[in-house]
């Protein structure tokens, strides 16, 4: 009997493990191998592991050879070996080799988004092969197996998932969209209303039928089994229209409120894209923000739990990229990344994105506004003209239409909801305060139990006025109280942001904003998007004659718009007024 070991890692073929420090290695491997066993009452007869490989930063000369097999062990055991070619050996020979860390206790603690150990917590730095889970250190990975054993033995599932969640499945073979037979059996007309009573807009040609529900896309079982878990009870409407048309493979260009359920409908067509491919990365998501990445890699994992050798890789600034280079190489299937990272690692030739299939680009709009929109062309370069291309944006300004002409061949066009409205599960709330009470009011609201439920998100127009407001706060009214901005720390920054927000995933919550002369210049946006929610505003914001003079200049625009296109009905005025006007000259 024997522990079995294969952590994926890379070393250098030269190395012959006769050295000190390599007998030492192998020394403390075999001691962690045989108490683990141990423990197991298991017989670890023989010697201990192979001779440990490098990890992060180990090389092989431009002369390498090719490449071997497996470096055999006594009693079976094996340590696979991922090598790289001339040109990585190259690049990162001026690296030092570090071994792979044989127990728990020499490893460091992860940093926020990084993997985490499914054993003790600390950085996954390498990835268990037998169960696609993260672990530590050669201690963790054979602990982790024994629990995965014992599970097993008892009935439960024996995959890295939780106890009561389906069981790793082997890789299906593949994975085509068939339209549902009820949602064929439907006619042209009743599609057309069911959009519309969804406030569904499409355009494009030949676009997939709306699925209603998730068992209509003929998902693999586990990943069922992971939208039930995660909350995903019946798709919402951008999810609906979204996920046919992604796993149709059709390049896409979609639209729809904060809260819609935006990331899984594009995140369920990435999963089923990777999960059948066999050489890796193939699916890629670029945000804007390091934050919304950690988000979507969170939200990622939950989906892919159980299903087999899918793995993600978080490449973002403001975390050591050492890690996220060697995650890598562990032959992950998704990449979530900010621009900028990316294009970091790919001039560092630390990652190929030539099997990419699908590329995601998520809060284009934003993307914009910060200045990525070049990095992202940078990084486009990179993997095949042919992949699939999906925009995602809150709005769609003649920016991101432009930006979708020069990215997405015969896409499709998505807008789910009334554009710029607020969320549907937010209770709006507008009061006219003056700037000297705004403090005294915010108290008055931290103390009133029928509004006070904690943790509550409050925006100032200042990092100053978010530190004094924080303290103010905690001196005031005694509750606990943090400021967040661009100043803090990323490890700052994320332990903050784990209060969440409301407006994610159908969850309620309540939204009030102070208003007063001083932001008059937003009078008539506050009135037209929370006045249809049925929320009182105030009669000082209502009877403002900046909010009519607002009202009345937006509507000689869009009078002046409407005067510009050509219809039945104006164009005969149009050909009158060109006959003048020539006749005039």
């Amino acid at each position: 009997m024997f522990v079995p070991r294969s952590l994926k890692v890379r070393r250098n073929a030269n190395d012959d493990g006769r050295s000190c420090a390599a007998k030492k290695i192998k020394a403390e491997a075999e001691a962690a191998a045989a108490a683990a066993a141990a423990a197991a009452g298991l017989d670890a007869g023989g010697d201990g592991p192979a001779d440990a490989p490098g990890t992060e930063g180990a090389a092989l000369p431009a002369s390498q050879g090719p490449e071997p097999g497996p470096l055999p062990g006594p009693a079976g055991l094996a340590a696979d070996v991922a090598l790289a070619g001339p040109e990585r050996g190259a690049r990162d020979s001026d690296l030092p080799e570090e071994p792979v860390k044989s127990f728990s206790k020499t490893q460091r603690w992860a940093q926020p988004g990084e993997p985490v150990c499914v054993v003790c917590g600390r950085f996954g730095e390498y990835v268990c092969d037998t169960t696609d889970e993260d672990v530590c250190s050669l201690e963790c990975k054979a602990r982790h197996l024994l629990q995965v054993e014992g599970r097993a033995g008892q009935g439960e599932p024996s995959g890295p998932q939780e106890a009561g969640s389906e069981p790793v499945a082997p890789r299906p073979a593949a994975y085509v969209y068939t339209e549902h037979a009820f949602i064929s059996s439907l006619r042209e007309d009743q599609i057309e209303n069911l959009r519309g009573q969804l406030g569904i807009v499409v355009q494009g040609q030949g676009v997939a039928r709306p699925v209603v529900d998730f068992e209509h896309c003929g998902f693999p079982e586990a990943l069922n089994h992971n939208l039930k878990a995660s909350g995903y009870e019946v798709p919402t409407p951008i999810q609906m229209q979204m996920i046919p048309v992604g796993l149709l493979g059709r390049d896409v260009l979609a639209s729809a409120d904060t809260g819609s359920g935006k990331t899984a409908a594009f995140l369920l067509p990435v999963i089923l894209r990777a999960l059948f491919q066999s050489r890796a990365p193939s699916a890629l998501v670029l945000t804007p923000t390091r934050e919304l990445a950690i988000q979507i890699e969170r939200q990622a994992k939950e989906l892919m739990r159980g299903l087999p050798g899918m793995r993600t890789a978080l490449l973002v600034g403001g975390l050591p990229a050492p890690p996220q280079r060697h995650r890598l190489r562990q032959r992950v299937q998704v990449i979530i990344a900010t621009p900028g990272r990316l294009l970091d690692i790919i001039k560092q030739s630390s990652v190929e994105l030539g099997s990419v299939k699908i590329v995601v680009v998520d809060e284009a709009d934003t993307m914009l506004k910060m200045g990525f929109q070049q990095q992202v062309f940078d990084i486009l370069e990179n993997v095949p003209h042919d992949c699939q291309t999906v925009l995602v944006s809150a709005t769609i300004p003649a920016s991101i239409e432009q930006l979708a002409g020069q990215l997405l061949h015969d896409p499709v066009r998505i807008v789910a909801g009334e554009k710029n409205l607020p969320c549907a599960s937010v209770r709006q709330i507008v009061l006219w305060v003056e700037d000297p009470a705004k403090k005294k009011k915010l108290f008055e609201i931290l103390n009133d139990k029928k509004l006070f439920r904690p943790p509550v998100l409050v925006f100032v127009d200042c990092k100053l006025g978010a530190d004094l407001l924080s303290e103010a706060v905690e001196k005031i009214t005694g509750l606990r109280s943090t400021s967040v901005h661009s100043e803090k720390s990323q490890t700052e920054r994320r332990h903050v942001l784990k209060i969440g927000r409301v407006g994610r995933l159908g969850q309620s919550g309540t939204a009030i904003t102070f208003i007063n002369n001083s932001s008059k210049r937003l009078f008539w946006d506050v009135a037209k998007r929370v006045g249809p929610t049925g929320s009182l505003l105030p009669p000082q914001l209502l009877n403002s004659p900046y909010l009519h003079e607002q009202k009345r200049k937006e509507q000689q625009r869009d009078r002046r718009t409407q005067s510009d296109l050509v219809t039945g009905a104006n164009l005969m005025d149009i050909i009158r007024k060109h006959d003048k006007s020539n006749s005039q000259r």
